[in-house]
């Protein structure tokens, strides 16, 4: 009798022919219904990112062509004249201004992006961007008004927000790669399964599954220990060799998500056409061989 291969391998469990109405069927099934409710919330959300993103966007190009004209100053030599005065101490302020709002703006996105439930991860490098850009602008201004201050003692006494725009930028940095590690650490269980293949007296020895002979071997739902079993990535896999000339999935799945086929030794090989479809009733996959 071929000897289970649980402990070498350290295969799956569950979802039975009755699948739908087991426990596990049902915790499934209020997933997914808490997955729709989530999905929403977090399109809304999306939209409402999306807009600041714009709206900080545009602050910035603003920012940068300030920038082009007071660049232009700190290179001019003399003493500048009352317009010019007037239009650098304007532009110094309305650059902070936006920097602030932009500050601000940038905080609301990174706490959306830590409370969410990991929707929009794909966010994360674009607002990692907008923090680097404040940084970058913040301490542009700053430099610009330092060399400006020897042309008018104005200059000098403006006051700006340079310092407390970049205080925090380590602590959003930090917060987004916390973010970022809880997103990656959600988005692997929920795309984790599980199987397990095996003689029908194994698979019970494994206490996997009960009945056999006159009754038809049903899945324990119960008391399943997953450390048996095999543990994959559902998106990366597309076949699993049960090293057997037959078999039999005793747990439910789609029928025309996969197809049984075999490998050049005559060994089966379940093949997954749609892997979404395939794991959708169950996350575990039990199959009888021999």
């Amino acid at each position: 009798m071929k000897k289970l291969f649980v402990g070498c391998l350290c295969l799956i469990a569950l979802a039975s022919c009755n699948v739908k109405n087991s426990d596990e069927y049902k915790a499934l099934q209020a997933e997914r219904d808490s997955l729709m409710q989530v999905t929403g919330q977090s399109n809304t959300e999306l939209t409402e990112m999306n807009s600041l993103i714009n709206d900080i966007e545009e602050n910035f190009k603003q920012i940068r062509e300030a920038e082009k004209y007071l660049t232009i100053e700190s290179k001019a030599k003399g003493e500048m004249s009352n317009d010019t005065k007037t239009r650098v101490k304007d532009n110094f302020e309305m650059i902070n201004e936006i920097l602030k709002k932009n500050k601000t703006d940038i905080d609301k996105l990174n706490q959306k992006l830590k409370s969410n439930s990991g929707q929009m991860s794909g966010l994360k490098s674009t607002i990692e961007r907008l923090n680097n850009e404040l940084t970058e602008r913040a301490n542009t201004i700053a430099d610009l008004q330092t060399s400006l201050v020897t042309r008018d003692a104005q200059i000098a006494s403006l006051q700006t927000d340079v310092k407390s725009l970049t205080d925090n930028v380590d602590n959003l940095s930090s917060q987004t790669a916390e973010q970022a590690a809880k997103i990656r650490e959600q988005d692997k269980e929920l795309n984790t399964a599980y199987y397990m293949f095996g003689t029908s007296k194994e698979l019970k020895e494994a206490k996997v599954v009960t009945g056999g002979f006159l009754a038809s071997s049903k899945i324990l739902n119960e008391g399943i220990e997953k450390s048996k079993f095999i543990r994959v990535d559902i998106r990366d896999t597309h076949s699993i060799s049960v090293y057997d000339k037959k078999a039999k999935l005793l747990s439910d799945h789609p029928k025309d998500s996969y197809t049984l086929e075999k490998d050049a030794s005559g060994k089966i090989v379940i093949k997954i056409s749609d892997y979404k479809k395939f794991w959708s009733l169950t996350k575990f996959l039990v199959v009888e061989v021999g």
